[in-house]
């Protein structure tokens, strides 16, 4: 863990401010908020490498490849493209999103276990569980909000307030802000994305 230095909370600002202009551009449909998302989670990326926390970095690295989908697949087919619904069919996604959870915990526990250090055996820690959980659903709501799935928002409420929380007990403060900035978007892009369905 690296210690305390006036540019990891700079950098974790910059990642925060963009983050929020990604999602306020995308709850509006603009094609270029994937842009500011590609950016935030650059920043984030290097933020979590400087913490040490490689679950959150590789779910950064994951958001930027997907913020470059995003931004190819809403730029070139964004008219085409309306908002629609799953339904009930959202429960599937989530039901393989929770196996898909453990899978990757398990990946990253044989890692910790296997190449780190043979001799030991680590239990599993329920913020490991959390990570890999966060992790898989995050890229989840990431991957539906590609597609313009109306339910991808509401996967964002659950994933924003569990940020919130778990962002505020690790005292990464403007992170926290950002996730709970984050779940007030969340609900104005659903009401938008909801008109825009029933329009």
């Amino acid at each position: 863990m690296v210690g305390f230095d006036f540019l990891t909370p700079i950098i974790e600002f910059i990642a925060a401010l963009l983050g929020f202009i990604y999602v306020l551009f995308i709850a509006k449909e603009k094609s270029s908020g994937w842009i500011f998302g590609i950016f935030s989670a650059t920043f984030y990326a290097f933020f979590f490498y400087r913490n040490g926390t490689w679950g959150l970095f590789s779910q950064q690295i994951s958001y930027i490849i997907l913020g470059f989908y995003g931004l190819i697949t809403w730029s070139k087919t964004q008219k085409e493209m309306p908002v629609h619904a799953l339904g009930k069919a959202i429960w599937k996604w989530v039901f393989l999103s929770i196996i898909a959870g453990f899978v990757f915990l398990e990946f990253v526990m044989y890692l910790k276990i296997k190449v780190l250090d043979p001799t030991i055996w680590i239990p599993y820690a329920k913020v490991e569980i959390l990570d890999a959980q966060f992790f898989v659903f995050s890229l989840l709501a990431t991957w539906l909000t590609t597609r313009k799935v109306l339910e991808n928002w509401y996967i964002w409420i659950a994933i924003n307030i569990t940020g919130t929380i778990w962002f505020a007990l690790e005292h990464w403060w403007y992170s926290s802000f950002l996730y709970f900035g984050y779940l007030i978007l969340a609900f104005n892009g659903l009401r938008k994305w909801k008109k825009a369905l029933s329009a």
